[in-house]
């Protein structure tokens, strides 16, 4: 199959459709009907069967979807079935913040190597990881074999450090700093502003 060809769209809500079934799943529950799950998601049965459809035959209707069964499933669409190791440039407030959230790891992501400039942090461990110069990036990050990589850093010369993780096999990449990157070819960049989140709210609050 050429998961190229699966809409974005599809691919968030499989990463939900996983989150509501391990909530099932720590409930005891073993089997759910698709009204069941969609009402959980927030969208219509149709929409349910036809995410799931894309990726062959889940389910019958007598007893729904298999909790454990279609929780492992979608992991393995994801890739999030086995342990990946990320990069991650910056280890200011946010990073160090990233460093501790053990959100990552229980959704098959670790941390593994961290780069930054500022010489008071290179050499020193941080929660369990050691602080690398971003100028020794070509000579560690090989070693780690990631293919994603966070960047929490400076807007400053962000445009250079991207094409150089793509260089080293980086292929996809989440963006917390609030700077628009052009992506070189065969690589996915996912910003999070989060400043432009609460502003959202913000707007809505005042409704």
């Amino acid at each position: 199959m050429d998961f190229s060809k699966v809409p974005l769209q599809t691919v968030e809500r499989l990463s939900r459709y996983r989150r509501v079934l391990a909530d099932l799943q720590e409930d005891g529950v073993e089997s759910v009907f698709s009204h069941r799950l969609a009402e959980l998601m927030g969208v219509t049965p149709a929409q349910v069967r036809r995410d799931l459809s894309i990726f062959g035959s889940f389910g019958n209707v007598a007893r729904g979807y298999d909790v454990v069964e279609l929780h492992g499933t979608i992991g393995r669409l994801l890739g999030t079935d086995k342990l990946q190791t990320l990069a991650m440039i910056g280890l200011g407030n946010l990073g160090r913040t990233l460093l501790t959230y053990r959100g990552f790891q229980e959704r098959g992501f670790h941390i593994g190597p961290v780069f930054d400039r500022d010489s008071e942090k290179i050499g020193k461990v941080y929660a369990g990881r050691r602080c690398y110069s971003i100028d020794d990036l070509e000579t560690v990050l090989p070693d780690f074999k990631c293919k994603m990589a966070i960047l929490a850093c400076g807007s400053s010369g962000l445009d250079a450090i991207v094409a150089r993780l793509a260089d080293l096999g980086i292929r996809s990449i989440l963006n917390f700093v609030p700077c628009r990157v052009i992506p070189p070819q065969g690589v996915f960049i996912e910003n999070v502003d989060l400043s432009a989140k609460l502003e959202k709210l913000s707007f809505l609050s005042k409704a």
